[in-house]
């Protein structure tokens, strides 16, 4: 999310420094989560609202930035993204990772 002090400063740049497609492409990447913290994001929706769930995605981030992910991983983060229930849209998706199903779908456990 995007700060009211950013809002106020992008119509300047825009009509200084940027073309307003380039600042459309800035704002869209800034919003985007790889398709590893994406997968991770649908785990962490499984754990209790508040600190517990902030702590899962603060870990993910985390762990994605320092794991240095390489396209081969991001790929298979991808793959795992269509077998991985979204609990955001699914709300039998945490009972069903639970299950050897879900932990192999959501990437938690070996097939």
């Amino acid at each position: 999310m995007i700060s009211t002090r950013a809002w106020a400063i992008l119509p300047r740049l825009v009509t200084r420094t940027l073309s307003p497609a380039i600042l459309a492409l800035a704002l869209a990447a800034a919003g985007c989560a790889t398709p590893c913290e994406e997968l991770g994001r649908r785990v962490c929706a499984c754990q209790a609202t508040g600190a517990a769930r902030d702590a899962c995605n603060r870990a993910v981030r985390s762990a994605v930035q320092s794991a240095q992910t390489t396209e081969e991983q991001q790929d298979l983060c991808d793959a795992l993204l269509a077998t991985c229930r979204n609990p955001d849209h699914d709300p039998t998706a945490c009972d069903w990772m639970k299950t050897a199903e879900g932990k192999q779908g959501c990437g938690l456990a070996y097939p």
